[in-house]
């Protein structure tokens, strides 16, 4: 029976694509030591070597990206810091902040109110209260409705005070029922 190696040796980009995922160091380590043993290694040496250190410099920028100088905040650098830490955005230069960017900090959560009003439509404002319920505050008004709380209200109870009057009973009705199923 012929040999053809291990199925993620005939993928490169599937190897790129789980080591840009890991969470950290200690994970990309852990995998490195699967990928010695099944994959033809020489290859993706370089590659994880250099995640390595992509990881690393992401994690600096996402604690210290305001000590980056302004010149130097490239997109990629403040897409790979918002995706890590969503309170980077704040520090993101005006000309980087466009729609992917801000959704991609408001899915690691807590961040609307840093995203700017042009791109607060309701399906941002939906990825960012399904993260954090009491990002409904963050929300326009006129995005406020039934679902949205709803989603909002799931996530977190204290959304209850950020949302409308019209839908505050029948929000206030879902968390008793929430209540229940868990009793």
């Amino acid at each position: 029976m012929e040999n053809r190696g291990h199925a993620l040796a005939r993928h490169p980009g599937v190897v790129a694509l789980i080591l840009l995922k890991l969470d950290s160091l200690a994970e990309i380590n852990a995998f490195s030591l699967v990928a010695d043993r099944y994959l033809a290694l020489r290859r993706y040496k370089a590659l994880r070597d250099h995640l390595r250190w992509l990881h690393a410099k992401a994690y600096m920028a996402t604690r210290h990206l305001e000590d980056v100088p302004k010149e130097k905040r490239t997109y990629l650098l403040c897409l790979a810091t918002v995706t890590w830490h969503g309170y980077a955005l704040r520090h993101v230069p005006e000309e980087h902040q466009d729609y992917a960017l801000c959704l991609a900090a408001t899915q690691s959560g807590y961040t609307l109110a840093y995203v700017p009003e042009e791109h607060r439509d309701r399906a941002l404002c939906l990825a960012a209260v399904t993260q954090d319920g009491c990002s409904l505050y963050d929300v326009p008004v006129g995005h406020r409705d039934y679902a949205l709380c709803l989603s909002a209200v799931t996530q977190d109870e204290y959304a209850l005070y950020g949302v409308p009057e019209k839908h505050r009973e029948q929000m206030r009705a879902e968390i008793a029922r929430k209540r229940r199923r868990l009793v």
